[in-house]
């Protein structure tokens, strides 16, 4: 299968179909032609990128925060916590009670028997 390249805004330029026409040298022209599409879609990509990371840095310097939203632990985290150490209560009992979802519990949990 061979598919043909054709920039539409100026066909005269750049028209795939005519480069097979010339033989070897043809071949040659478009190997270099589509050589140059590449790096210049290449190099808008980096100009995107950078664009991207400029405008990231600016809201962050205003304060905007990325990510999903944190959850909130309960105030009566630690006697919930307290209680499933010692056993009275499930782990699955502590989180119903802390309205917390698995990981967000065992996180909070991590995070308070580092402090």
């Amino acid at each position: 299968m061979v598919a043909d390249i054709v920039v539409l805004e100026n066909e005269k330029l750049f028209d795939s179909r005519k480069f097979r026409e010339m033989g070897d040298i043809g071949k040659l022209m478009e190997d270099q032609f589509l050589a140059l599409l590449a790096y210049v879609a290449e190099q808008e990509r980096k100009n995107i990128r950078r664009r991207q990371m400029e405008g990231i840095a600016v809201a962050k310097a205003k304060g905007v925060r990325f990510g999903r939203p944190g959850c909130s632990i309960p105030p009566n985290f630690n006697d919930i916590c307290r209680q499933w150490r010692e056993g009275k209560i499930t782990a699955v009992q502590a989180m119903t009670l802390a309205d917390m979802k698995k990981t967000s519990f065992y996180r909070a949990v991590k995070e308070l028997s580092q402090v």
